[in-house]
């Protein structure tokens, strides 16, 4: 079977460990330190139940109620992950409204 495309948005509040969690499945390696993201997209090759895919995670910027959900964000993505902080009561909040 050939490779299959997958797009995965990445979103949360600000400085919640978007991209730390991106590099880490995607490299293995955790990166402790802080740098705000504008956008970044990391890819990785998978094989899930003998089928492999092509993984794109799009790691956005972080949101606020503000900016909840850019429209570019709506059109070609295959799923979500949202991430909050269990130490930040806001981000939690945001999350539930994204």
């Amino acid at each position: 079977m050939p490779p299959k495309s997958r797009k995965v948005a990445v979103m949360g509040y600000r400085s919640v460990g978007k991209s730390s969690l991106c590099i880490q499945f995607v490299d293995g390696q955790f990166v402790d330190s802080y740098d705000p993201t504008i956008e970044n997209t990391f890819t990785k090759k998978l094989k899930v139940r003998g089928q492999e895919y092509g993984l794109e995670l799009v790691d956005m910027a972080g949101q606020d109620e503000y900016s909840i959900f850019p429209a570019q964000y709506s059109m070609d993505i295959h799923g979500y992950v949202l991430v909050y902080s269990i130490t930040s009561e806001k981000s939690f909040e945001v999350a539930q409204v994204i």
